[in-house]
């Protein structure tokens, strides 16, 4: 499992969700599921999920792969990345 903080508070499922399907592209399905939780495939063999949680002055998103090992990493590693680049959560 991976953490991402971004120094960022109140960060919404609907709000990320936006954001991964923008940076990630067509090729991946985003999907908030209504449990503080994204959910991300590409294909019904990897997937990615990310939780939001919130701490004093920032907000950290968790994200863990899910399918088969050897597809999950791939999807995991590409949606930490998205969100460590992603300057819709850099402003405070």
């Amino acid at each position: 499992m991976a953490h991402v903080r971004v120094p960022r508070k109140g960060v919404t499922q609907a709000e990320l969700a936006t954001v991964l399907g923008r940076r990630l592209g067509g090729s991946y399905e985003v999907t908030p599921n209504g449990h503080g939780e994204v959910t991300v495939r590409r294909g019904s063999l990897s997937a990615a999920v990310v939780r939001i949680k919130e701490v004093p002055g920032a907000t950290v998103f968790r994200v863990r792969g899910g399918g088969l090992p050897v597809y999950r990493i791939g999807t995991a590693r590409r949606v930490v990345e998205a969100l460590r680049r992603s300057p819709e959560f850099r402003s405070v």
